[in-house]
């Protein structure tokens, strides 16, 4: 699960940049080239959402550390391969109340934009809703049930352009897809601005295309006449829409219909700065370094051990490759690292260390797709691409994020360095 909540908050980054961007974007877009190209805007969310799911650049490894060799007697014995690693669990893992609650956000969402839907189609059972475009299958046109006496015949001819457009638009298969992503992201307010600032660039560039078939006069009428009957409707789109002010759309009646030439530098532009906005989301991706060449490749196996306090038990940190990992079903493309608190693997492994004195390297690094196993909370699963052991510290840290290992800081062993404990 914490794998999944890693790319839900991936996407709701990328979705929120992109967000920012069209919110910054469409009003002077909307001036300078009307609002059929403010709208094609919003195509920057789903580019950015894309882009930051394809796989990040490859970047070289950092220059290897000098190896040490290792210490006299620090081979792995055979029997340490089938040691138990002791883990610390905690009573409940941090992921799993995270996914609680974001289930819990989701369900309440989508009952909330249900209950909106219901009573929607409850007046339309009464006649009492519309005009508007429902359905996802099969989008249809609904109108109530006085919707000849309320509107003369051109006003009606100028509404149902209207929502023709959204038909051929798609609109409510769209309004679907946007109510999906609110329960989905219900926690990012982003999210839920920018499908309220959707609906509203969506109705206007409805409003834009219809003018080229009716009368201003008559759908500035019909406007007016409507605006008392304004609903919400989360899965379709209503003629007089809840959530855009009336002003608005009056307004955009008394400007001039954009050139040809004008609507093209447009659609140049939107097009543009969505390819500008997909690959700024993919180059935002932390860099995936590649593994190490073969001639750095680390084989065989280390041991080590460090008393916790002047006579205390010994805490273990063993570092395997070439071997299976029997609980994982793994073979030699990986290296292992044991630790009390859990386990590590990775392509690949840096080995600076120096147990004889004081001087010299304290550090084991693995790169290469490291993905840490523990019962930490927070921790488990947690990729990355590079981590490093500090024996100075007892740390692990990666990629810049520190957390423990289990293991003491190291202290140099003068006398009595033959660990039993195992």
């Amino acid at each position: 699960m914490t794998d999944f909540l890693f790319l839900l908050a991936k996407i709701n980054l990328a979705m929120a940049a992109g967000i920012v961007l069209v919110a910054l974007l469409r009003r002077p877009m909307r001036a300078a080239f009307h609002a059929t190209v403010a709208d094609a805007l919003w195509l920057l969310v789903p580019a950015a959402m894309l882009a930051s799911l394809l796989p990040p650049r490859i970047v070289a490894p950092l220059a290897p550390l000098p190896h040490v060799a290792h210490p006299a007697g620090a081979q792995i014995p055979a029997a340490l391969s089938s040691a138990r690693v002791v883990v610390h669990a905690l009573p409940l893992d941090g992921s799993m109340a995270l996914s609680a609650v974001w289930i819990a956000g989701m369900v309440a969402m989508l009952l909330y934009l249900a209950r909106a839907q219901h009573q929607f189609h409850k007046a339309e059972r009464l006649g009492a809703a519309g005009p508007a475009v429902v359905g996802f299958f099969k989008p249809r046109i609904v109108v109530p049930s006085g919707f000849a006496v309320r509107f003369s015949t051109l006003e009606q001819e100028a509404i149902m352009a209207h929502e023709k457009i959204h038909l051929a638009r798609q609109d409510a298969r769209l309004n679907a897809i946007v109510a999906l992503l609110r329960c989905l992201n219900w926690f990012n307010p982003l999210v839920h601005l920018g499908a309220l600032w959707f609906r509203r660039d969506q109705e206007l560039a409805c409003d834009t295309a219809a003018l080229g078939q009716v009368s201003r006069v008559d759908y500035a009428n019909a406007l007016l006449k409507s605006q008392m009957w304004a609903v919400t409707l989360p899965l379709g789109c209503a003629w007089p829409a809840s959530e855009h002010p009336l002003t608005e759309r009056v307004a955009l009646l008394k400007r001039q219909m954009p050139t040809q030439a004008r609507r093209w530098t447009g659609a140049a532009l939107v097009l543009s700065l969505t390819t500008v906005a997909g690959i700024g989301a993919w180059a935002a991706q932390p860099a995936q370094v590649a593994p190490a060449s073969p001639s750095h490749n680390f084989v065989g196996g280390i041991m080590y051990a460090q008393r916790n306090g002047n006579g205390g038990p010994a805490s273990f940190l063993t570092l395997e490759a070439g071997k299976q990992e029997k609980s994982l079903g793994l073979w030699s493309s990986h290296v292992t690292m044991h630790f009390p608190y859990g386990m590590a693997l990775a392509d690949n492994a840096i080995y600076d260390f120096d147990t004889r004195s004081n001087a010299g390297g304290k550090t084991i690094t693995l790169i290469g797709h490291v993905k840490l196993l523990t019962a930490q909370s927070g921790i488990d699963g947690l990729p990355g691409q590079r981590l490093v052991f500090d024996a100075r510290t007892g740390l692990l840290n990666l990629d810049g994020k520190d957390m423990p290992s289990g293991m003491p800081k190291f202290v140099l062993c003068k006398k009595d360095c033959k660990f039993t404990d195992r």
